[in-house]
């Protein structure tokens, strides 16, 4: 028995530095985040705007990019190091752990040229685990990007709504990645998203938009005020070469105890 058990440890530990050697150096793609709201660069809300910067910063030390011009006073970032940038010119993105792309002043449509010419740069930063979010985004592709951002508009993407709304509520995937209930700030949304329309791309509801951005043919309410695409929106899973090294380690652990029941056998 002490013999089988030496076996299983050693085929248990074999497979997991199979595993090892075979994961990939980074934890994966980071993720695309849609932000249709006011609270973070305008009204630098104190409980909302740490959440979302934690958010970006993810598991990573470095700093959050924040991209664009009209910057107020340092955001209220529950301690997650913040660097600020009116252009990518010159910059090293992978010293920072995300970039986001704010409006200018704060409200209430952010710019496309910031990313022009760095798409390639910006999709790579994506690639190798950076995250992205963009303030209020309108459409258009920001240099390629965005996926779904050439085909956005107001009819397509973004939902307009009655005014300034202060309705949203979080959803299950958002208290999954740290999001608590949205602060009332007169108008937290600015714009809403079409999850049906988004969705298509494989975008993810966090923060559900107020109902007055309902309008759609049905009257159905379907819009998203935060929304994500990509990276560590869901648990990273292995990578299918790891899963096959995997199934050989337990497929030999299964040979082992099958080759003991029948040496059991032979020798009663």
């Amino acid at each position: 028995m002490r013999k089988l058990l030496s076996f299983l440890s050693a085929g248990i530990l074999c497979s997991t530095a199979m595993v090892g050697l075979a994961a990939p150096a980074q934890a994966g793609p980071g993720f695309i985040a849609l932000e249709g709201s006011d609270a973070t660069t305008f009204h630098e809300d104190p409980v909302y705007t740490p959440q979302l910067f934690k958010y970006l910063q993810g598991a990573s030390s470095k700093d959050v990019l924040v991209l664009g011009d009209g910057f107020s006073n340092p955001f209220p970032t529950g301690g997650v190091g913040t660097s600020f940038a009116s252009s990518l010119t010159g910059l090293t993105l992978s010293d920072y752990s995300a970039i986001y792309v704010k409006a200018p002043f704060g409200c209430c449509t952010a710019d496309p040229s910031m990313l022009n010419g760095f798409g390639a740069a910006v999709n790579a930063f994506i690639a190798a685990g950076g995250n992205l979010s963009i303030e209020n985004y309108i459409g258009g592709s920001y240099d390629g990007v965005v996926p779904g951002g050439a085909g956005a508009s107001i009819a397509g993407g973004q939902i307009a709504g009655v005014g300034c709304s202060d309705g949203e509520v979080v959803t299950a995937a958002g208290i999954s990645k740290g999001f608590g209930q949205p602060p009332v700030d007169f108008c937290w949304s600015h714009e809403s998203y079409s999850n049906s329309y988004f969705g298509a791309f494989g975008y993810i509801d966090l923060i559900h938009g107020a109902l007055d951005y309902a309008a759609f043919a049905d009257g159905t309410h379907n819009g998203s005020s935060l929304l994500a695409l990509g990276g560590t929106l869901g648990a990273a899973a292995p990578e299918p070469a790891s899963w096959a090294l995997m199934l050989v380690g337990f497929g030999a652990i299964g040979g082992a105890m099958r080759a003991r029941r029948r040496t059991a056998i032979s020798f009663g």
